[in-house]
């Protein structure tokens, strides 16, 4: 997909966050809440973050085969507005900067994430390594593995380099998992692909999926296609992948996403999966 493709794509998806209410059928406290985050978004300065609303609770999504026993989701907002300024305007919002190509971290960086990883989940030190760890944009993923615990993080730039979050430091916006007794990894043909968890969530820059799963001993790639018309780069290291990509919540105009795999293969082939 052409870079181009990409960048109207995630356009998209910012005008969608902009838009406070639905086109029709409004109740007076649905006029009022819109008309509320209207006069925020009009009385932001620019560059500045704009005030979500303060009562509005957040939501989460899981879906398909999901085995973490615990999400985390930090300092979540469902307010309008929030993600989209910054894209727009070039502000440097994580989605903003996001690409369907990671950037792999070196050792010393997924180490470092993999501490702030476990230091914002709260969870013990029982031997888990760095599995996967990527950056997209000013964000990072990292999967911690191990036979006692596995953890998942999706953080800003900021917050990993703080090594041990504070509440204030993780309503910038985080989201983890964290599975205490993980199941043992599934046997695999060498061109096999196996999703073990999928989720639909929010930051206060907006929604996104991640989905991450076990590959067979021939993949060496693996590229997700979703129904939003992205392409996007696994990272694949381990017999594991992991992907994530800006996304919008899901409503009755615009349904929860789909996706399917290519599997790319160390003889050069590829074959489609649907995980």
């Amino acid at each position: 997909m052409s870079r181009s493709t990409a960048d109207l794509v995630l356009l998209t998806t910012a005008l969608r966050h902009l838009d406070p209410a639905p086109d029709a059928g409004l109740s007076q406290e649905e006029r009022d809440r819109a008309d509320a985050a209207f006069a925020r978004i009009v009385a932001t300065p620019p560059g500045a973050p704009v005030p979500v609303e303060p009562d509005r609770p957040h939501r989460s999504r899981r879906r398909r085969r999901i085995r973490n026993r615990l999400l985390v989701a930090a300092g979540l907002a469902g307010a309008v507005g929030v993600a989209g300024p910054a894209l727009l305007l070039g502000g440097g919002s994580a989605y903003g900067t996001w690409t369907p190509k990671p950037e792999p971290l070196t050792a010393a960086a997924a180490i470092e994430a993999g501490v702030t990883c476990r230091a914002a989940l709260a969870v013990p030190d029982r031997g888990e390594r760095v599995a996967l760890a990527e950056r997209r944009g000013t964000w990072t993923y990292v999967l911690l593995t191990g036979p006692r615990g596995e953890a998942a993080c999706v953080m800003p730039e900021d917050l990993v380099a703080s090594g041990r979050p504070d509440d204030r430091e993780r309503s910038k916006g985080f989201l983890g998992t964290y599975t205490p007794d993980p199941s043992a990894p599934p046997v695999l043909a060498p061109d096999g692909l196996d999703e073990d968890s999928a989720m639909e969530s929010s930051t206060d820059e907006g929604w996104l999926v991640w989905t991450s799963g076990h590959v067979g001993s021939g993949v060496t790639g693996v590229t997700v296609h979703t129904s939003t018309g992205l392409d996007i780069e696994a990272t694949v290291a381990g017999g594991r992948f992991a992907a994530w990509w800006p996304s919008v919540e899901q409503s009755s105009e615009h349904p929860s996403e789909t996706w399917s795999y290519t599997v790319h293969l160390a003889d050069g082939s590829t074959r489609r999966s649907t995980g």
